[in-house]
């Protein structure tokens, strides 16, 4: 029976160490872009790379739906003369008591028309939540250094036992040493003489793309963006459930709910419907359909209700009577909005009557 020692592991904090994890979007923060005659969107990020390795010379890219659809092309706004240094490797740069990373600042901005406002809002209307759910595809372009300092010191002839001897007409001359020492500092400074690694080429240019997701919430959207991004203000409503007596009924509403967020409008009018009947009935029960709650209070708010919500069912025949134009006979997302509103304020109605409130 084999015997195994045991190991223990232990989690490290890579970047408390120093280490170096790769480029990456360390943050970013959404906005709306109000200085463009189109609506956009900017986002403020940071990017981080490695010091003195590599410099960032541009970052563009491609906004996306959660879907995947593309919006937008991301741009950078360029903000004036900036000098970004990169430097060859060698016994004084890179050493550990340099920050292995550093950060670049960008904004980046991405232009919408309305197509992509209306795929955008689209795609919020079928989030459980409302929230706005965006994907960015940033591409990084990167100046990456491959050039090395050779360790190369100039020293006396006598440092080393040599006799000063004339060379060439002269006795003032030197010996260039080659060491692999970082901690040898000679009496004149490095001859910072290049050579490639192990490649007689200096520098690369290279793209690498990060993604990013970004999530705006329904209440952002709704205040901050909509009306800046020309899409009108939005009229919240809402509405207390109470004690949720009639399950049944809610069930219905979000049924509703559910076929409004995949943009099935006949499907919202047929559940809106089966909540206006079940609760007729039940008020019916309740109350006798000869009394003042049932055939005048509760009456005259599902009368209006019961007449928008049968719209679906007799588009049909009001194209055959042939009394408006044919183009102008249809239901809209707009009135399935508003039987939906409707229908929970029918309910909340039709519980507080049975409450006797």
């Amino acid at each position: 029976m084999a015997i195994f020692p045991k190991l223990k592991f232990r989690r490290v904090n890579q970047k408390k160490l120093g280490w170096w994890l790769g480029m990456e979007i360390r943050s970013i923060e959404p906005k709306p872009y109000e200085k463009a005659v189109f609506p956009g969107i900017s986002f403020e990020a940071e990017i981080s790379y490695k010091r003195y390795d590599e410099a960032i010379i541009g970052v563009s890219g491609w906004l996306k739906t959660d879907d995947g659809k593309i919006l937008a092309e991301i741009k950078e706004v360029v903000k004036g003369a900036e000098t970004r240094e990169i430097g060859a490797k060698g016994p004084k740069i890179g050493r550990s008591k340099d920050k292995p990373e550093d950060i670049y600042k960008t904004t980046l901005v991405a232009l919408l028309d309305k197509r992509a406002l209306d795929h955008i809002e689209k795609r919020r209307v079928a989030n459980k939540k409302g929230d706005v759910i965006l994907t960015l595809d940033v591409i990084v372009k990167v100046i990456t250094n491959r050039a090395v300092i050779s360790h190369i010191y100039e020293i006396k002839p006598e440092d080393i036992n040599l006799p000063s001897i004339e060379v060439l007409g002269t006795r003032n001359w030197g010996l260039l040493v080659y060491t692999s020492t970082p901690d040898y500092y000679p009496y004149r400074t490095d001859q910072w003489i290049l050579s490639g690694d192990n490649s007689p080429i200096f520098l690369t240019i290279s793209e690498q793309v990060l993604i990013k997701n970004v999530k705006i919430s329904s209440s952002d959207w709704i205040h901050d963006y909509a009306p800046k991004l020309g899409l009108g203000e939005y009229f919240v409503v809402e509405i207390p459930k109470g004690k949720k007596q009639i399950e049944e009924a809610w069930n219905y509403a979000k049924k509703a709910e559910e076929c409004f967020r995949r943009w099935d409008i006949r499907g919202v009018f047929a559940n809106c419907r089966e909540v206006g009947y079940l609760l007729d009935r039940i008020v019916k029960e309740k109350f006798g359909k000869n009394s003042f709650n049932y055939k005048e209070r509760w009456g005259r708010a599902y009368g209006k209700f019961e007449h928008l919500a049968s719209l679906g069912l007799h588009i049909e025949e009001i194209r055959q009577k042939q009394q408006y134009a044919t183009e102008d006979i249809e239901i809209s997302r707009n009135d399935a909005e508003l039987i939906l509103i409707m229908s929970k304020l029918l309910i909340k109605y039709a519980e507080e009557l049975l409450e006797g409130t």
